[in-house]
């Protein structure tokens, strides 16, 4: 009795440090031991008891914290947090059903593997994308990160649990040095490895001679305010806001041009307008493009008079600094359920400009590695992402583009209407930020290298998650073919002519 209660107090401090492993709190630290106390707990209980425990605790921490985060409808919300998400906690089942039945330290593998198996997988659901990783929890280790320019974002979260996974097995040997030493300093020699391997990299990256003078702008706080008066589907409404909207962008391009920059991207959606009033207004900024000799990535929220007939266009319009308009691309992953948008089938902007290769998306755009892998297949050197946050993500969803910018060699700007918005090197370092709640500037410069750094993430994609998935594969055919073997083997031994009638075996 007393060992039980023990067990539910090894549950009750890993749900209370999951609080902080993941969305609205993050601390880093928590991220990798949380999943220890999972683990342990589990080894402590009858599987199906143990997983049903496991899976409610997750339930109640994922619905605390990633509300406000997850932009759905109150329904909504609570079936994705309270049930879909908790398709993980099947990863401490496996490592209960599994792991038990193999030897030494391929047994520390299969939680890591399902784990990432389960992530990637769920990564392709275009309702999520790559949130919720635990990869994103340790943006601020950039030595860490620089594993991603690897094997994308599955390496860091099969690290993570990996190592929770290594301190269940020295836990379940009653930390005696010579039962688990072998593991231990596997472990180890692989992260200080990866560690040694991401130091050297921040260190000995070449300077870049060349750089572009860039001015990200964002909404002024007023209009801001303004907005959030009427819908941002009804034009009518919007159409009163217009003019304001057209001049205050306008006016901050050229102060920014005037400045000295020569590329000028503004925040997703900064020129919510009426449609009927769209060409005009590009007509006004190809003109201040050409006088002021910029290039200038204008980003609209269309809106037509016939809304919900014609949806709206959330997009970018790219001018050289004659004038002249190179491309028009629309967003091609709105947010599914939040963004009544037209859905872009553009490719991804690619463009040779006279300061360096360039790429851009949009917002959501930036969450899906896959996607975003097209501008470090084709060597950019500086990729535009604007995006329109709330307070909410801030700095969560930046700390995701800043990934991209390690996986892909490239370096990022990032300006962040109601968010963080960042400059950084192809490292992930960053050059300039400007937090929308605490400044008043509309303006933020930066002087961003202009060179491709190598990477093996955009040519090898994401090998390393699917390796994780074959491995999934190999470890539960290993297991069932072991408990056939076994049974049969002891059925032939006791002399059953028949053993292919036994009964199957139970797994848990």
């Amino acid at each position: 009795m007393k060992s039980n209660r023990q067990s539910y107090l090894v549950l009750a401090i890993g749900a209370i440090l999951m609080l902080f492993s993941n969305g609205r709190w993050i601390i880093p630290l928590a991220t990798w031991v949380s999943p220890i106390f999972f683990l342990r707990f589990m080894r402590l209980q009858k599987p199906w008891k143990g997983f049903l425990l496991v899976a409610l605790s997750m339930a109640i921490v994922n619905t605390i914290t990633w509300w406000k985060i997850i932009p759905a409808p109150p329904r909504v919300y609570f079936f994705t947090t309270a049930l879909i998400m908790q398709v993980f906690a099947l990863c401490f089942l496996a490592d209960r059903l599994l792991a038990t039945r193999v030897n030494r330290i391929f047994s520390t593998l299969v939680f890591p593997v399902m784990w990432c198996t389960t992530e990637y997988l769920s990564s392709l659901n275009p309702t999520k994308a790559s949130w919720t990783s635990l990869a994103y929890t340790q943006a601020g280790n950039l030595p860490l990160m620089q594993l991603t320019a690897i094997t994308g974002i599955w390496g860091i979260s099969f690290l993570i649990t990996w190592f929770a996974s290594i301190v269940n097995w020295i836990w379940a040997k009653n930390f005696s040095w010579n039962e688990f030493r072998k593991e231990a300093i596997t472990f180890v020699c692989v992260a200080g490895g990866i560690f040694l391997f991401g130091t050297l990299r921040l260190n000995l990256s070449a300077s870049s001679t060349r750089s572009i003078r860039t001015a990200s702008i964002v909404q002024a706080r007023n209009i801001t305010a303004d907005l959030k008066t009427c819908k941002w589907t009804d034009a009518n409404g919007l159409n009163k806001y217009h003019n304001e909207i057209e001049d205050n962008l306008l006016e901050k391009t050229q102060q920014a041009a005037r400045a000295g920059a020569k590329m000028i991207l503004w925040q997703e959606c900064a020129g919510t307008i009426p449609k009927n009033e769209e060409k005009k207004f590009i007509e006004r900024a190809t003109t201040l493009a050409a006088q002021e000799k910029i290039y200038l990535l204008m980003t609209l929220w269309s809106v037509p008079d016939d809304f919900p007939k014609h949806l709206v266009e959330n997009k970018m319009v790219i001018i050289d600094q004659d004038g002249q308009i190179q491309f028009v691309y629309v967003k091609n992953n709105p947010v599914p359920g939040a963004e009544p948008i037209m859905k872009g089938i553009t490719p991804m902007p690619l463009l040779k400009t006279l300061y360096g290769n360039i790429a851009a998306a949009i917002c959501y755009d930036g969450d899906f590695p896959n996607f975003i892998r097209t501008a470090g297949k084709n060597k950019t050197e500086v990729m535009f992402l604007p995006a329109n946050d709330w307070k909410n993500i801030d700095p969560i969803h930046t700390n995701m583009a800043i990934i991209r910018a390690i996986e892909n060699g490239f370096s990022l700007v990032h300006p962040a209407g109601q968010g963080l918005s960042v400059a950084t090197d192809s490292r992930g370092r960053i050059i300039s930020s400007m937090d929308y709640f605490n400044s008043d500037e509309q303006i933020m410069y930066a002087d961003v290298p202009a060179q491709y750094s190598f990477t093996l993430y955009p040519l090898t994609g994401d090998v390393f998650a699917w390796l994780c998935i074959a491995g999934s594969v190999i470890f539960l055919l290993a297991v069932v073919f072991k408990i056939y073997y076994l049974r049969a083997k002891a059925s032939y031994a006791g002399g059953d002519s028949n053993p292919t009638m036994k009964t199957s075996p139970d797994l848990g």
